[in-house]
């Protein structure tokens, strides 16, 4: 592994690096930079596979300009060290304190040994770069009467004797260090710390809102720093750092925090660094490596579909898997009508029906618990279709069990929490149940691979994963923002997974359902779950995302399926070109879509740089969004050339809307253009 390091071999970052990275079967290979700008190049440009950045010391405080640069960069933050800096005096062999004339060094080195260098007069102190460079280059270069204050390992490695130990003032010298990396670590059980970044407006106590959301959510607060945003007089980006108990709560903060800031950005969710480092002496400098706890690809090994979901007796299209039912198991009649009429379709896998209904707000139905297992299970009989009940426990999973349920499935809030999911893998490893998990709640890919490899390590084989949407706080017609680019991301992970829609919680309302369904077949899902009931208007839960059984049918006969990709079919069956041309279609609306919100954004700004008499071209604000895009686009693999074009091209619409703005003025209550 090459880990890039501001200075040279022995330096305190080589310690830090070693401590973090190595591991006794993975040696380390240093990536040597003058700079921390350098550093975050390296790893920006894959040059190192990661970094190892001072953030911060117990004596000097915050180093300001690399919390800038991890925001520049978008560095992923991915885990933290400490370390107990113990400064040396060291220089070439048969010299004494008295032969020194001059002692080069770090900065931040010369602060923390002042009291030291003040007893020694005739010392003349030299500002360097690195302090294991300085002593490198005496042992290089044989100087003579110059001596380096660095670390225990930076003697012993170019070989120079140490003139006198412990020169720092306080002894209580510590530096935080963060390990960094192009790509984030995956949200798992081990992760109890992160790094953020967000804006407030200047309302007043908006930040305090912010901060006491925190609290609400039992997160403890490690860090606050505030950062001047360039180009913007008397802005500022907060940056926190934050740990808790219960993985959970993290989850429900940040979707707090994030309806009460913008520009919120989580660098990364790690393991909090361990910071008892008493009595670390020469030989605890660089401990002997031993392996590291990290986070392991898991191989899902999932069946074909079709080895385990019965077909129907007439498919709507070959390869498609189609549940369909209530949203909520009601009564024994509503259940069996719902049933026997979606059942008379003969295109349908999968009859489907909520039984457990916690609701926000207690008080209202909450399902038929127990009992509707049973009406289910006479359903089954009656129709011989396969059922599927959500879950969110293991007794869940039990009762299912004991009622002859074929499926179940994990909700999205459940997918959002790691203990509940890992219950749920341990109540149904080794039984025949197959199991499907809806995407959480959150945008979170990682969370929802997540639950997957849980289940793999259960040995559960029999999976599929529903796209329902997410809770992204943006206003919106569709109850779930689709967010499709996360479902197609989640496909090029998983490939073997199959991955179906479910239009009716991202849209909410029925009128919607055609066009979300469509879409989610256009762009390659491999079914749909679609909530049927014998008389929706009268549904004691979800009533208007609700269709009738043979709304449902007419639904399913006006989509456009395309053949799945078959070599036992010919070139002109698979009509694959037009099935990729509808796809682009759907892509091209939703780019679209997105163009007109950024340029809705724009003109927001335009009316913010008016009230506050700002310029409408903001040099350095551009550049570093210039810079980030194209960053973003090479990890991407989008050609330079393409993005710089187009994003000119963007800038130059934002500015004239802005300058269309900021150049007209409020008369009467009226906007008129400006004399």
């Amino acid at each position: 592994m090459k880990v890039a390091i501001q200075g040279v071999a022995g330096s305190f970052h080589d310690i830090a690096a070693r401590r973090f990275f190595e591991t006794a079967d993975a040696p380390l290979q240093l990536l040597e930079c003058e700079t921390f700008e350098q550093l975050a190049d390296a790893v920006d440009s894959k040059r190192a596979d990661a970094g190892m950045m001072a953030i911060e010391n117990t004596l000097a405080g915050s180093i300001l300009p690399n919390y800038a640069l991890i925001q520049t960069y978008n560095l992923s933050v991915i885990g933290e060290t400490y370390l107990q800096i113990r400064h040396n005096l060291l220089a070439l062999r048969g010299q004494t304190i008295d032969d020194i004339q001059t002692v080069e060094a770090h900065p931040m080195a010369i602060i923390q040994c002042s009291e030291f260098l003040n007893r020694h007069p005739h010392i003349r102190v030299v500002e360097a770069f690195d302090t294991a460079g300085i002593a490198k280059k005496i042992s290089a270069e044989k100087r003579r009467g110059v001596a380096a204050i660095a670390g225990y390992t930076a003697a012993e490695l170019y070989d120079l004797e140490i003139l006198a130990e412990r020169l720092e003032n306080n002894p209580k010298n510590f530096t935080r260090f963060l390990a960094v990396s192009r790509t984030p670590n995956p949200i798992d059980d081990l992760c109890n710390k992160a790094s953020v970044s967000f804006r407030v407006s200047h309302a007043r106590g908006s930040l305090a809102d912010a901060l006491l959301s925190l609290k609400q959510h039992h997160i403890n607060l490690t860090k606050i720093q505030s950062l001047p945003v360039l180009g913007m007089p008397y802005e500022y980006t907060i940056h926190l750092d934050m740990t808790w108990e219960e993985l959970p709560d993290y989850h429900a903060a940040i979707k707090d925090l994030a309806e009460r800031t913008f520009e919120l950005r989580v660098f990364g969710t790690y393991q909090a660094g361990e910071k008892n480092m008493e009595a670390l002496g020469r030989a605890r400098e660089l401990p002997k490596p031993k392996p590291r706890l990290q986070p392991t690809t898991i191989h899902i090994d999932a069946l074909p579909w079709q080895a385990w979901i019965a077909a129907p007796p007439r498919p709507i299209a070959k390869d498609y898997i189609i549940i369909a039912g209530p949203c909520s198991a009601e009564t024994e009649k509503q259940t069996r009508d719902a049933a026997m009429q979606i059942s008379s379709l003969g295109c349908v896998n999968v009859l489907r029906a909520g039984i457990w209904k916690p609701r926000t707000r207690a008080g209202g139905f909450e399902g038929a618990g127990v009992e509707g297992l049973k009406w289910l299970q006479r359903a089954k009989a009656a129709t011989g279709m396969m059922t599927a009940v959500e879950v969110a426990n293991a007794q869940h999973v039990e009762d299912c069990l004991r009622h002859g349920v074929d499926i179940v499935w994990i909700g999205a809030r459940t997918t959002g929490n790691p203990f509940s999911v890992q219950e749920i893998a341990d109540a149904v490893k080794g039984t025949t149940l197959g199991v499907m998990v809806k995407n959480p709640i959150s945008p979170d890919l990682e969370l929802w691979i997540g639950a997957f490899e849980r289940l793999a390590l259960a040995g559960v084989r029999k999976l599929v994963a529903i796209h329902r949407g997410f809770a992204t706080g943006e206003k919106s017609d569709l109850r779930n923002a689709p967010t499709w680019s996360i479902p197609m991301q989640f496909r090029e992970r998983l490939p073997h997974v199959p991955l179906i829609c479910d239009p009716s919680h991202i849209c909410g309302r029925r009128d919607k359902l055609a066009s979300v369904a469509q879409k989610s077949l256009d762009l390659g899902a491999g079914g749909l779950m679609i909530e049927s009931h014998p008389t929706p208007d009268e549904a004691w839960t979800d009533a208007k995302q609700q269709l009738t059984p043979r709304a449902l049918g007419d639904l399913l006969n006006a989509l456009s399926w395309q053949a799945q990709q078959d070599d036992a079919l010919s070139n002109s069956d698979l009509n694959r070109l037009e099935a990729l041309r509808g796809a682009i279609d759907r892509v091209d609306e939703e780019f679209l879509e997105l163009l007109a919100a950024r340029l809705n954004l724009v003109r927001d700004i335009g009316e913010y740089k008016r009230h506050h008499q700002l310029d409408v071209l903001q040099p350095a604000r551009w550049k570093e969004v210039m810079e980030r895009r194209l960053s973003l686009g090479g990890k991407l693999r989008l050609d330079a050339a393409f993005v710089a074009e187009m994003f000119e091209r963007l800038h130059g619409e934002s500015l004239k809307t802005q300058m269309a703005i900021v150049s007209s003025e409020t008369l009467d209550g009226q906007m008129v253009a400006a004399k």
